[in-house]
């Protein structure tokens, strides 16, 4: 006699090891990015719960993303839904292709395996979907996330032109209408059409490089000292790109494969590494003001390869995003080579080197 345990595998992995804890990307990522396309791709946030609860109920120790757990355990994990409100969830993930849904025959959610043949059939929650459409995910997010601060900044603009329009004339019209139709939630459109209806001068709040050089060289009496105590990392000049010694993308590819496994289109040429990577980074939880940092200080392709160098030892950083503006824009980025980087890994991969 011996003892088996449950979780092993019937002869030897031919898939790469999964986890639900350290897998790329994390748990709380994926719901990030979810919840925050939530709007490009038409999910609610109650749906957004109940997918992160399938997420929940994932193995630590896996080669598939099939969720087995029973809808009692779903529902206790959902602080008590009803089994009809799970149901419904998973329709709407289903139709939304984050889900495949695998129904044995008595509806029970089980795995059936054939030790002769080595296969395996898996009965339940299939949301190997949700993780294939992690890409597409990100870049829907990306783009609400930028549709979100450009909704923003013109609301920032309907207000301060409509305080100018009140200080000439408290009762006007056009002003406190359009101060009532801040209250509610408006779509970029809506905000742009209730822009051009307030007919004000340029605000003082958005002066030019020009005017600004133009008051400091002809008025001397306003120009003041400014001192910082602290060194400023970032120069407010341009500052010529670091050196770089200059690698082949078959080298790159070799190096990363950790990053390549998630591009939805062939990688053939530089440009298609630094577009991919605008989609990696907030999969490891990169936000988009610190890559444009990234960008400004090192360049698009060394932004660009560093976040592909990252998806390689990604489970060994514990805030990724703090990482990344350490080396690419704080204290750890004098020295820092991401080219240097690549050839490390690429030594690691025993992949053979170009010049």
């Amino acid at each position: 006699m011996a003892f088996i345990p449950a979780a092993a595998s019937f002869r030897e992995r031919t898939e790469p090891l999964l986890s639900a804890d350290n897998a790329i990307p994390d748990r709380h990522i994926v719901i990030d990015m979810t919840r925050r396309a939530a709007s490009l791709i038409g999910l609610t946030p109650p749906v957004i719960a109940t997918l992160d609860t399938l997420i929940s109920c994932l193995p630590p120790k896996r080669t598939h993303h099939t969720v087995f757990a029973s809808n009692a355990t779903l529902t206790f994990r959902r602080n008590g839904i009803s089994d009809r409100t799970i149901r419904r969830h998973v329709v709407i993930l289903q139709d939304a292709g984050l889900l495949a849904r695998h129904d044995s025959p008595n509806r029970k959610r089980f795995t059936k395996a054939n030790s002769h043949a080595g296969t395996m059939l898996r009965f339940g929650f299939d949301l190997t979907p949700l993780y294939d459409a992690l890409p597409r995910i990100a870049a829907l997010a990306a783009e609400a996330t930028a549709k979100q601060e450009q909704i923003a900044y013109i609301r920032t603009k309907i207000r301060a032109a409509a305080n100018d329009l009140l200080i000439t004339d408290p009762h006007h019209p056009n002003a406190t209408q359009a101060l009532r139709i801040l209250r509610r939630k408006l779509t970029l459109d809506a905000c742009e059409t209730l822009l051009t209806t307030l007919t004000t001068a340029p605000l003082a709040a958005e002066h030019t490089e020009a005017a600004t050089a133009q008051m400091s060289a002809e008025d001397s009496q306003n120009v003041r000292h400014h001192q910082n105590s602290k060194k400023e990392l970032i120069d407010k000049e341009p500052q010529p790109q670091k050196k770089q010694h200059p690698f082949h993308l078959t080298e790159l590819l070799a190096a990363c494969p950790e990053a390549r496994q998630y591009a939805v289109n062939k990688i053939e040429s530089f440009a298609d590494v630094i577009a991919h990577a605008r989609i990696l980074a907030p999969m490891i939880g990169i936000d988009d003001r610190t890559y444009q940092a990234a960008q400004d200080q090192i360049g698009p392709l060394s932004a660009a390869t560093t976040i592909w160098a990252m998806m390689q030892f990604h489970q060994r950083i514990k805030q990724a995003g703090a990482y990344f503006r350490a080396i690419t824009t704080g204290q750890k980025s004098i020295g820092f080579d991401p080219v240097q980087l690549i050839r490390q890994l690429a030594a690691r991969q025993h992949c053979p080197r170009t010049i």
